[in-house]
């Protein structure tokens, strides 16, 4: 106690000296504090950076991490990639799943089987294979399988679910024809060493496959009659089942694209229609959009997205687009303009053309505002801005007031713009020349600034995957195309 004392004392003592003009003490004491203020600067400023900048990098993992959850956003990257693996020749891409680090998909094998796959997403290593359909003697050679519609079950971490069917396509009298299946089954298994957890016969119909919570969702199309099911995933309690009938005397139907728009509303395309059915069995509507031809004699095509953005399908053709939800129809003028991200950060946004670039409200149809573009192809919405693919440039719009921000020559008709939050990715000029080869460029999202270029092969072209970016090269004389995994 009396050392404390002690210290108290000097320290009033130095404090009392130094308020004291013109006091030696004084005067040293000052100039001691003004050599540590001058030092202090710099130190509180080089603190102040490196808070400043964690905060930054902080904020930048948490938006990317949200991101990561929007469809066909890509892992990030880091630098220019290079080829990390190449899929081999019958690997089959469609209805392919990705489970933590393990690429789930359907393989042919030479001798016609078919099988389940699972590769690791960093080096392209086989990690297992499973046979899951025999080849069969009454089909010919040429006979193909439908391949498996596989998905991660989010309920069930590590585990992929899988609908096998043994039906697909054959050649009779010359002419490829459908086979219909006698057997199709639900597979879940073990993405890492591909062990089957479960194994149970579905209705022959199903053709698709939605995890819904502890449920499936299985999807078919019977003679002109669309089934929708809900079954327990592990084992077969049927929860419901519900028909609509959906047949035309146009071409027969096909099933086109099917996703939960909303933990409560299942969206499922066929033909040129889509049907909404609640999680609960109710069959909420059906909007059919077939292509008119009476006035032009030529049909227009009708495309479909289905947004979870906007937790709506946009269906349309050439003259109108629908935005259709569990609640309402909403009519626009325009073909809808394909949106390859939506981060949802301008909600409710929905574009069209008119032929003009026009942006509307999904939710009463006013229109927000018209962009400066008539020949747009596709966009990304990020970060607030909606960046336009046009036939020459890439346009980049404030979401909210559709001014133009900056612009970027491209190459003509050369893709989408891709995105892993950071950059856009896409295919630019080598040596000002419009024809391939092209190079890989990354372009800062706020200004359209080069961050990098990197040349890709000649017939090559780029797709995002599971949050895996593909080049896909494609041979004119053998009419065969292939994968790469840039990483």
């Amino acid at each position: 106690m009396a050392r404390a004392r002690r210290v108290d004392v000097e320290l009033q003592q130095a404090a009392t000296d130094a308020s004291v003009p013109g006091s030696p003490a004084a005067g040293g004491s000052s100039a001691a504090r003004r050599r540590w203020w001058w030092l202090a600067v710099p130190v509180a400023a080089v603190l102040a950076l490196v808070v400043g900048q964690a905060v930054v990098d902080r904020r930048e993992r948490a938006a990317l991490a949200e991101l990561a959850a929007v469809p066909s956003v890509l892992a990030p990257l880091d630098s220019p990639p290079q080829v990390a693996w190449e899929l081999d020749e019958g690997t089959h891409l469609g209805g392919s799943a990705l489970v933590g680090s393990v690429l789930v998909a359907t393989h042919r094998a030479a001798d016609r089987t078919l099988m389940l796959e699972g590769r690791d997403v960093a080096t392209g290593d086989r990690l297992w294979a499973l046979d899951v359909v025999e080849p069969s003697a009454d089909r010919t050679a040429e006979a193909q399988f439908a391949p498996a519609s596989c998905a991660a079950v989010p309920e069930l971490p590590g585990r992929v679910a899988c609908l096998v069917t043994n039906g697909g396509f054959d050649v009779v009298d010359g002419q490829w024809s459908p086979v219909p299946a006698t057997s199709t089954r639900v597979l879940v298994l073990d993405a890492l060493d591909g062990a089957v957890v479960v194994e149970r016969e579905v209705p022959t119909s199903a053709r698709w496959l939605t995890p819904s919570g502890d449920d499936v969702l299985l999807v078919g199309l019977v003679e002109g009659t669309l089934h929708v099911r809900s079954q327990t995933l592990l084992d077969d309690t049927e929860h419901w089942h519900v028909t609509v009938d959906v047949a035309t005397d146009e071409a027969p139907l096909a099933l086109g694209e099917s996703a939960l728009l909303d933990a409560r509303t299942f969206a499922v395309g066929h033909g040129d229609a889509v049907t909404l059915v609640s999680t609960d069995g109710e069959v909420l509507r059906t909007v059919d959009l077939s292509p008119e031809s009476a006035l032009t004699g030529q049909a227009t095509t009708t495309r479909l997205e289905l947004s979870t953005a906007l937790g709506a399908a946009v269906i349309g053709g050439e003259p109108s687009t629908t935005v259709v939800s569990a609640t309402a129809e909403v009519l626009l003028d325009g073909n809808p303009l394909p949106v390859v991200v939506d981060d949802g950060s301008v909600p409710g946004l929905v574009l069209t053309r008119t032929p003009v670039l026009q942006a509307w409200d999904a939710r009463d149809g006013e229109p927000r505002w018209e962009g400066g573009v008539v020949d747009a192809q596709d966009a990304t919405i990020l970060d607030g801005r909606v960046h336009v693919g046009t036939s020459a440039w890439l346009v980049t719009f404030d979401g909210e007031t559709g001014a133009e921000l900056w612009r970027w020559a491209r190459p003509t008709a050369t893709g989408a713009p891709l995105t892993d939050g950071r950059h856009l990715y896409l295919l630019g000029m080598r040596d000002d020349q419009h024809s391939a080869p092209y190079d890989l460029v990354a372009l800062h999202v706020a200004d359209g600034s080069e961050a990098w270029r990197t040349p890709l092969p000649e017939m090559a072209s780029l797709q995002v995957l599971h949050r895996l970016l593909l080049a896909r090269s494609f041979d004119p004389q053998t009419q065969e195309e292939a994968y790469s995994v840039l990483r």
